[in-house]
């Protein structure tokens, strides 16, 4: 079988596929060795660090979680709404990267921007905070992702709504996302995957865990995938790759060393940048074909992600640790890129272009270290945290222009004078993408470092048995120095920030929760009322809700209403309407409820589905703000396996959102998105305890819809795609 695939069109020989293929013979051949008659062994997983994996568990749901206070306790008890994405999620409905994964996290709406760069926002607010591990850095500004990583390295995703000081009290009140990595395992593993699919879509994975000692006491794994295809979008296509080890040494019985790298590469072709306008010359919304792409086979962009980290833990105490982390990232980005923008006539014309290269390197180090454990005071056990963290980020670009020589191009005056200046435009852009084209040399245009230091405590108090109260703080100093395309990246900031919680078990199966926490963000951009650098945006959080817990933890329920505020905060040009703005830098108030289920359901069923509803304000310009962002949204993510065909599973996703819209100042009209639902589904059947063949179909009702209009550009999603999966593991 393996060498039918190798020879096939449809899997190309590359050394990922060699090595999948390897692996699976081994593994194939070893069951054939085995008496028919002669059960395999059950592989275990054993968990090194506090909390258990999603990936031994095989649930939708987990128990334990250190995202939101830095304490691992019950997410139960955590007094913050805490959304979570398993390993048995991601495999079940083919969730292979970020946006997947994010787009089927209740709450939470991806807005991708362009094919390379998307944003994260919860409860109206922009998610500034992805962490690994708990640790990383604020995204720039606007809080753009020009990432979309593999989820292959990951055990789950975790995200905390609202503002999260004990984690990171420097960003925007939204929601932190907290990738949690894949660890080495002291039992051996082995599993790999072929999948093929729509637009010639091919994947090949490999993931090898186990000790690597007679003992135990040092345990190794090593994943890579690769991943090629092209797309529903006309010339569009992509490669990526990773490959991660992590090896775990016991030094002592007491102190376990944690050492790791990784690194993904993803180069995409003929990919947008910005995406097509929407608005006609005439003030009426264009409607293309789903696989419109006028982007050339020139254009890329590049991506090259590394990380290495270090850890070391040390026991004392019985019930205390100390912590140390060293996290190093590195990014690379080099592109050739082509922007339309403007208000098409119907001949295709009035459409300008700019073409853009860059070279963009990011280098960031993050240090951690921090106590914690457990205290007796007034007869009970407690429990604390105090830690401090340094971050650097540095940041150099360099960029050139290019002048588009093809003769459907001419030159449109724009402006108003006396500011006004000549572009170059199309003459016909329907029928037509830039082929020639002449570029400058490169220059400078961002160099700045960005510095954060903060020290961190909070504890959480069993006042009864039933009664806790969580209390923190976060001091953050944050500095930045130098230039970023021309504008200043100068600060120098700090804030304590506050964390307070407290939660009650009205039963064993019910408990109540109250919080506040706050954040603060500094920026770089000028008040015009004052004429100097804005003060730093400052974020809020309320919540109040009830978490329960049923079938012995297997099952779990949110119901939380919330309050969250920015204030100080830049507003896009679309952030309100633009006729009734009096100031350019507002205060914004989301309000709203989320609703929540998570886990099994019964032996055969496993959900996860949320509901959530709010308002979103603007306080001094009135009325609502970003409308461009959808105010209710629904996901559902649910599998059955029948009991008369227990190796079957079968399962279903829906992912519903209301309608959107945004208000065009030129034509003093709106663009509009009405509301949609997607349907995806699932079926597979364990062949035999080493083999699995799995199928997914996506979008199956094939909507149409566009993916955000944020700047007032689109393209659309993908229309239904299919896709065809082989599992073995050992």
């Amino acid at each position: 079988m393996v060498v039918g695939m190798s020879s096939s069109p449809l899997f190309k020989r590359t050394p990922l596929f060699v090595a999948v293929s390897t692996l699976i013979s081994i593994s194939t051949y070893s069951y054939a060795l085995d008496d028919q008659t002669q059960q395999l062994p059950t592989i275990k997983v054993q968990a090194t660090q506090n909390d258990e994996s999603s990936e031994k568990t095989k649930a939708y749901n987990i128990k334990n979680s250190s995202s939101a206070t830095k304490l691992n306790i019950e997410a139960k008890e955590i007094p913050q709404t805490v959304n979570v994405v398993t390993r048995q999620q991601i495999d079940d409905f083919g969730l292979t990267s970020s946006r997947d994964i994010l787009n089927n996290t209740p709450g939470v709406t991806v807005n991708s921007l362009e094919t390379e760069r998307s944003v994260y926002m919860a409860r109206g607010f922009e998610i500034s905070n992805i962490l690994v591990d708990g640790i990383g850095f604020p995204s720039s500004v606007w809080n753009y992702n020009d990432t979309n990583p593999d989820s292959f390295f990951y055990d789950r995703i975790e995200v905390i709504k609202g503002a999260d000081a004990l984690t990171n009290a420097f960003g925007d009140p939204s929601a932190t996302i907290n990738y949690i990595r894949k660890r080495p395992t002291k039992e051996f593993q082995a599993n790999a995957g072929l999948s093929y699919g729509s637009w010639d879509t091919q994947r090949y994975e490999a993931d090898v865990s186990g000790s690597l000692t007679p003992n135990g006491n040092i345990r190794g794994r090593l994943s890579a995938f690769e991943q090629t295809g092209d797309s529903h979008l006309d010339r569009y296509s992509s490669e990526k790759n990773g490959i991660a080890g992590v090896l775990e040494a016991d030094l002592t019985d007491s102190t376990l060393l944690t050492v790791g790298a990784s690194q993904e590469k993803n180069k995409p072709n003929a990919n947008n940048w910005g995406a097509l306008p929407l608005m006609d010359s005439s003030g009426k919304q264009i409607s293309y074909d789903r696989s419109y792409n006028p982007n050339p086979d020139w254009a890329y962009w590049d991506n090259t992600s590394r990380n290495a980290f270090i850890e070391l833990k040390q026991k004392f105490l019985e019930t205390w640790s100390a912590n140390l982390s060293y996290n190093y990232n590195e990014k690379e980005r080099q592109s050739q890129l082509l922007y339309y923008y403007g208000y098409p006539n119907a001949d295709g014309s009035n459409v300008d272009l700019t073409a853009w290269g860059g070279k963009e390197h990011n280098k960031l180090q993050t240090a951690d270290f921090n106590l914690q454990g457990k205290f007796d005071l007034l007869g009970r056990e407690h429990e604390a945290i105090l830690g401090y963290t340094f971050s650097q980020s540095e940041q150099n670009d360099k960029q050139k222009s290019g002048t588009i020589l093809d003769s459907n191009v001419g030159t449109c005056t724009r402006g108003t004078v006396p500011n006004t200046y000549e572009a170059q435009c199309t003459t016909g852009w329907a029928s037509w993408t830039p082929n020639n084209i002449s570029w400058s040399a490169f220059s400078d245009a961002a160099d700045y470092t960005q510095r954060n230091q903060s020290v961190y405590a909070a504890t959480r108090l069993h006042l009864t048995e039933d009664l806790k109260l969580t209390l923190g703080a976060n001091y953050v100093q944050a500095k930045s120095e130098g230039t970023s395309y021309s504008a200043p990246m100068n600060y120098d900031e700090s804030k304590v920030s506050p964390y307070a919680g407290i939660t009650y078990n009205f039963t064993p199966e019910y408990t109540g929760y109250m919080s506040y926490t706050s954040i603060f963000r500094p920026q770089t951009s000028i008040d015009e009322t004052t004429g100097k650098v804005a003060d730093p945006i400052e974020g809020k959080s309320y919540e109040i809700g009830v978490k329960s817990a049923w079938l012995d933890n297997k099952l779990t329920g949110t119901l939380a209403i919330f309050r969250t505020e920015e204030n100080n905060y830049p507003l896009r040009p679309t952030d309100s309407h633009p006729l009734n703005r009096t100031s350019a830098i507002s205060d914004l108030r989301s309000q709203g409820v989320e609703v929540g289920l998570a886990g099994q359901l019964t032996d055969q069923v496993n959900v996860s589905m949320g509901y959530t509803q709010f308002s979103l304000q603007d306080l001094k310009n009135g009325g609502a703000a970003r409308t461009y962002n959808p105010t209710q949204s629904f996901n559902l993510l649910t599998t059955y396996s029948p009991t008369q065909l227990p190796k079957l599973k079968v399962g279903a996703g829906v992912k519903w959102q209301s309608k959107i819209t945004r208000f065009d100042p030129t034509y003093s009209t709106y663009l509009k998105q009405s509301d949609y639902a997607l349907l995806n589904l699932m079926a597979s059947y364990e062949v035999s305890p080493n083999f699995t063949i799995q199928a997914n179909a996506d979008n199956v009702t094939d909507k149409k819809y566009l993916n955000s209009f944020t700047d007032g550009q689109a393209f659309y999603g993908e229309p239904a795609n299919y896709t065809v999966a082989l599992k073995f593991k050992y």
